[in-house]
């Protein structure tokens, strides 16, 4: 073990820093975390409308009229349906900041590239076509992420390669500096979108019609079903996290930043599958994962509950206590750092071990309809235990399936912290 721990700080830890530190990744994953709140509040009014009460979706159009289930969900619309805009924008944003340029007006361009290039197009009940409108969902939902951030990094290294080169329109030093930005991004802007125009004429003769159609087909939709939504797919995920863990490197964001695009797609699967009363098709989302996680990664909110009942060492038992609270919101850097859990040889195989056995466990729990389905729907990610999972599920199963979750942590754990506690009780025996 010490040789593998020697072998991941020699090889792994640069590379991982790497990465973590390579810019277009940094941006994709900060685009994203700034619009996490948005896609929380979505989702609170998408849980009011399926809130898990028998009746309530007749009550509510007893009390507040037969158009307030459409009403309620238009948050969730506006944002999970139009999500791609949002996302080009975000990410171009981040990425001009890295680059020191003007965010605002490469946050704009992007999305106006965006915009040319998806399909604007609407079939209408009637089998109409509608053209020039921009369609809540398809391309501009979830579906369209991934030519999104293609679109934000690619217009927004152009931008950059303009502006380094200074093949701008030069205003006198008289000139404002708000209007001197403004004209120096008009000959990179003709040029964008005029590529923007091209690629969207010569995709219009192909049998895809689009960009966003050829993305989907040759990589969104495979990447999505061998690696995004499939036990094994959800296993590596789970092992990549602790595994970086395991040498101080806070991996949940790196390796949420890659998938999430394609998580957000199943998301928005499953709650269209809500909207029209059907069962759930997926079962792996970034919520998924957050059931996983309780206490924070590694499942170690098992461990704060065994030092704090069962440690003889006074040392853990404090340690239990004092991350204990922090562990009930998902946090549990004391129990990392403090008992500690990376670098250690010994705590490293629990650490590794409980979140495989878990997502095994949850994986066909929800693949036989033991346990509900992840709906979807967006929570922050320091809600506690057991009520994270009724509401990552909408139901009281996902609950239990928590408290089954602690127990095989728990079991898996309790051995090798018996261990350590056994060793520091001697020690602080040996000090007196």
């Amino acid at each position: 073990m010490n040789r593998l721990l020697k072998l991941m700080e020699e090889k792994l830890l640069p590379f991982a820093h790497r990465v973590a530190g390579q810019r277009h990744l940094g941006a994709l994953r900060d685009g994203f975390i700034t619009l996490i709140p948005l896609l929380i509040i979505g989702s609170i009014f998408l849980i009011i409308q399926n809130f898990p009460i028998p009746g309530w979706d007749v009550k509510q159009v007893e009390w507040f009229g037969a158009a307030f289930p459409d009403l309620i969900t238009l948050p969730a619309k506006a944002t999970f349906d139009l999500l791609s805009l949002y996302v080009v924008f975000a990410i171009s944003y981040r990425l001009a900041q890295h680059y020191k340029m003007d965010a605002i007006t490469t946050g704009i361009l992007s999305l106006v590239s965006f915009l040319i290039i998806a399909p604007k197009t609407l079939k209408s009940e009637s089998g109409e076509v509608i053209s020039n409108v921009i369609p809540m969902g398809e391309w501009f939902g979830s579906k369209g992420l991934l030519v999104a951030i293609i679109i934000a990094i690619l217009v927004t290294e152009i931008y950059n390669f303009f502006l380094k080169r200074k093949i701008i329109i030069k205003m006198p030093e008289q000139v404002p500096p708000t209007v001197a930005k403004a004209f120096s991004a008009l000959i990179p802007a003709f040029t964008m979108f005029s590529l923007m125009l091209v690629v969207s004429i010569l995709f219009l003769q192909t049998p895809y019609h689009s960009l966003n159609e050829f993305i989907y087909v040759m990589l969104a939709k495979p990447i999505t079903l061998f690696i995004a939504n499939n036990v094994f797919g959800a296993l590596a995920t789970c092992i990549s996290i602790t595994l970086l863990w395991s040498i101080g490197i806070n991996s949940g964001s790196l390796v949420n930043g890659v998938l999430r695009p394609f998580w957000l797609d199943l998301q928005k699967e499953n709650m269209n599958a809500i909207q029209a009363g059907q069962p759930l098709p997926n079962i792996i989302t970034e919520q998924f994962f957050d059931m996983i996680w309780i206490g924070g990664a590694g499942t170690t909110l098992a461990v704060a509950i065994i030092l704090i009942f069962r440690a003889k060492s006074r040392q853990f038992k404090e340690l239990g206590r004092i991350a204990g609270a922090p562990g009930l919101f998902n946090i549990n850097e004391p129990i990392l750092f403090g008992l500690p859990i990376i670098l250690s040889p010994l705590m490293l195989i629990p650490f590794n071990l409980a979140p495989v056995a878990i997502t095994v466990v949850n994986y066909f729990a929800m693949y036989f309809d033991l346990v509900a389905r992840p709906t979807g729907v967006v929570i922050p990610w320091t809600t506690p235990p057991i009520i994270q999972g009724f509401m990552i599920t909408n139901s009281w199963t996902g609950a239990v399936l928590q408290v089954v979750d602690l127990i095989i942590a728990g079991l898996i754990y309790y051995p090798f912290i018996k261990m350590v506690d056994r060793q520091k009780y001697k020690e602080e025996i040996t000090e007196k």
